[in-house]
Order: structure tokens, then C-alpha cells, then sequence
């Protein structure tokens, strides 16, 4: 990633300023952070249509602070995809809950509704769905399925920023959305992530456990509505907001040529939907040739199935089968740019 004259005029720009994080883990007007923290959420609203947002210093830590508003707790179960990065499967651990894994759809690598359905029981808290190599997951439909058990669905949207599902933004299908912003992400300022929701009291919830709930509780009015949140230091810094900030004034143009290579390879997008391509991938063939070839490194093999790793196996899923996705495993060429626009 090359960064342009605007990325260091704003890094000057905070440097000039002297405050490097705006953030007070009490209950004042420095406990929503400072002015490029307030700057950038205000800009993700309008950029995606989603109504709160709250920046976080990744989107692991994100995904952490959605678990903790909803507020998962011992032997509470979060249904989740056996094939993405682990934290979507690990974080449910950290609360003592249990990840169940669904199987995922054979075209779009997204969790398969009708799998997700069966995976559902009077112990599901909530499902953490996930926009696979920039793919929207089958938002209706699990939204659909999810509400009518009263459940909460957390998107995973790191890999897919800029894709759309039906007119609207990945991160703001869900109750709960997340964004990515580190280095191998479409646009990056090292680390770094958004939180979007829905309703002011997810908002807030998100906020405080982003920012000292427990001691900013202390001072609020009416605290008994945060009574048993506890909180981290998950802020993001005033630095990496102001080159998120230019950063999004360029998201358009990357995606754009992200689908261009999308449209080139024929990779295929689920109807009604666009892809945001974070990685290339097919299924046994993936023809890349000629100018192409020199722009992108190649891979065989995604991940192992988390439910067969080391730390999952000795935790018990040792007898844990998700056919299709153990059939992708074995059949996926992936491909994704050298050196990310």
C-alpha cells in the first residue's frame, strides 16, 4: 500500500495537535475520544448508511466488544463458520460460551442458512456470520432465522468493505457489524476497526466495553442500565483515525479495481450482490495468465477447518464434521494481489 501526500498531512496534522489519543475512561466528553475519532465515525455513518459506530483499535477487538454488549456468558453457545480467520470461532471461548460451528454454502463459502437453522438451540446467543474473501453472506436469510429465535447476528465484515447486498453495505446487514482496517486490508492504517450497530443502547454498549465500562458506569446517570459490564482499553488511536480518514476518500476507486480482476477470473457473485475480492477464489481452475500472473501470489489451501486445530481438538471437536466445507479444503485455488492497490 502506497500512501499519498493526504496520509501524512494528516498524520502531521494530529502530530501538530500534540494529542495522540483523545480518550478518557470516564464518564465526560472526552470518554467518545477525540476529534479525529469523532471526525471518522461521523464519516463512516455517511459513507455505509449505518446509524452508530464506534472505532476500536482492531477488528478482533471489535468482534470482542459485540460479544460483550450482547453480553454472552458461561455455556451460552454462538453459532460460527468453521472456515475464516480464527477470532471469529475463538473469541466465544474468552466468555466461556461455545462455538458451534455450521457449515458453509458450496458456492459463496459464506455459513449455509439452512445448516445455521439446524445449528440453533434454547442455548444460541448469538451467530457471527462472516463476508468470506469479500463475499456478503445470505443476509435475508439468516437475519430472517436469526430474529425469529430473538437471536442477535454479529457480522463479520473485515474482508469485505465496499461490497454491497442488495443496494446495502456489508457491516450494516447485522445487528451488529465490524470492519477491518490492518495492513492486509482494502484500506489500512496499520491496525484498526470500525463497530457499527443498529440502536443507541447496542452503541453504548459497544462503547463502554471499548472504553473502562466498569469505571465510567460510576459517573452516569442511571448506571444501573450497564450494572455487570465490565470493559477493556480497545481505543483506537487519534493517529490511525486520521489516515483511516483519507484512506476512506480512496475506498471506491480500490473496490472498483478489485472487481475488475473479479470480473476478469469470472468468479462467481451471489445474486443481487457485489464482492469486495479480498481474495480470488475457485474452485479446482482458476486461470490467471500473461500480465496477470506477475500481480499475484498463489495458494492451494485456505485454513485447516478451525474445528481441526490443535486448540479447538484438545477443547473437544475432534468428532465435529462440516462436509462441505472439509470437500473445499482439499479444492480451492486462491489468488490475491503482490502488492494491495
Amino acid at each position: 500500500m502506497m500512501f499519498s501526500r493526504q496520509e501524512h498531512d494528516a498524520v502531521e496534522r494530529v502530530m501538530n495537535r500534540g494529542i495522540l489519543s483523545g480518550y478518557k475512561g470516564a464518564w465526560c466528553g472526552e470518554f467518545y475520544g477525540g476529534p479525529e475519532i469523532r471526525a471518522l465515525e461521523n464519516e463512516i455513518g455517511i459513507k455505509f448508511g449505518s446509524a452508530y459506530n464506534t472505532a476500536v483499535n482492531s477488528a478482533t477487538s471489535g468482534l470482542w466488544a459485540c460479544l460483550n454488549a450482547i453480553g454472552i456468558k458461561p455455556g451460552d453457545e454462538v453459532i460460527v463458520t468453521p472456515w475464516s480467520m480464527t477470532c471469529s470461532a475463538s473469541l466465544p471461548l474468552l466468555f466461556g460460551a461455545v462455538p458451534v460451528f455450521a457449515d458453509i454454502e458450496p458456492d459463496f463459502y459464506c455459513l449455509d442458512p439452512k445448516d445455521v437453522k439446524l445449528m440453533i438451540s434454547s442455548r444460541t446467543k448469538a451467530i457471527i456470520v462472516v463476508d468470506l474473501f469479500g463475499m456478503p453472506y445470505a443476509a435475508d436469510e439468516i437475519n430472517d432465522i436469526a430474529h425469529s429465535y430473538g437471536i442477535p447476528v454479529i457480522e463479520d465484515a473485515a474482508q469485505a468493505i465496499g461490497a454491497k447486498y442488495r443496494g446495502n453495505y456489508t457491516g450494516t446487514l447485522a445487528d451488529f457489524g465490524v470492519y477491518s482496517f490492518n495492513v492486509h486490508k482494502h484500506i489500512q492504517a496499520g491496525e484498526g476497526g470500525i463497530v457499527t450497530t443498529k440502536t443507541k443502547e447496542h452503541d453504548m454498549r459497544v462503547k463502554l466495553s471499548i472504553n473502562h465500562a466498569e469505571a465510567v458506569t460510576n459517573g452516569m446517570p442511571a448506571p444501573e442500565n450497564y450494572l455487570g459490564l465490565i470493559g477493556m482499553n480497545l481505543r483506537m488511536t487519534e493517529l490511525c483515525a486520521a489516515i483511516i480518514r483519507e484512506q476512506l476518500k480512496k475506498l471506491d476507486a480500490i473496490i472498483e479495481q478489485y472487481q475488475s480482476y473479479g470480473e476478469q477470473f469470472a468468479i462467481p457473485v451471489r445474486p443481487g450482490c457485489t464482492s469486495a475480492f479480498y481474495k480470488f477464489a475457485r474452485r479446482k481452475v482458476l486461470t490467471i495468465s500473461g500480465q496477470y500472473a506477475d500481480l499475484f501470489n498463489f495458494k492451494n489451501h485456505y485454513i485447516t477447518p478451525i474445528y481441526k486445530m490443535p486448540e479447538f481438538q484438545v477443547r473437544g471437536y475432534g468428532g465435529i464434521s462440516c462436509p462441505v466445507c472439509e470437500e473445499i479444503e482439499d479444492d480451492i485455488i486462491l489468488a490475491w494481489l503482490k502488492n494491495p492497490i
